[in-house]
């Protein structure tokens, strides 16, 4: 465990999204969760969306490795920002997140997430 609960709910994440498993990754949102997806151009709330952009972006060989972050939490909420690559088939995707968790009875669970590809100059 690192001394940031937003540091261990991100690679979490990131172990969830190696599995392949969509079902799995979904369980780890709110149920009206927000994701704004790397790979999507629409806003997807609750569990349906995330799924269907998780089975979707699954379907390619697909692994993440952590580049920065920067996590901050206090009880109820953690909020970690920063850049992860995307491995996609082999293919490197340079990309910027911000993860924000909630915290309800003792569980994590991710209340919003955005990510997007990081522009090139």
């Amino acid at each position: 465990m690192s001394e940031h609960i937003a540091s261990d709910l991100l690679q979490k994440w990131v172990k969830t999204v190696q599995s392949g498993d969509p079902k799995q990754i979904t369980e780890l949102y709110e149920n009206d969760a927000l994701l704004l997806g790397t790979f999507s151009d629409k806003e997807r709330f609750g569990h349906e969306l995330i799924f269907e952009y998780f089975e979707n972006l699954l379907k390619s060989d697909v692994d993440v490795k952590i580049i920065s972050e920067r996590p901050i939490d206090n009880d109820k909420i953690a909020v970690n920002s920063g850049f992860y690559n995307f491995i996609v088939d082999g293919k490197t995707i340079e990309a910027r997140f911000s993860f924000v968790f909630h915290s309800s009875n003792s569980e994590w669970k991710i209340l919003s997430h955005h990510s997007s590809i990081v522009p090139k100059n």
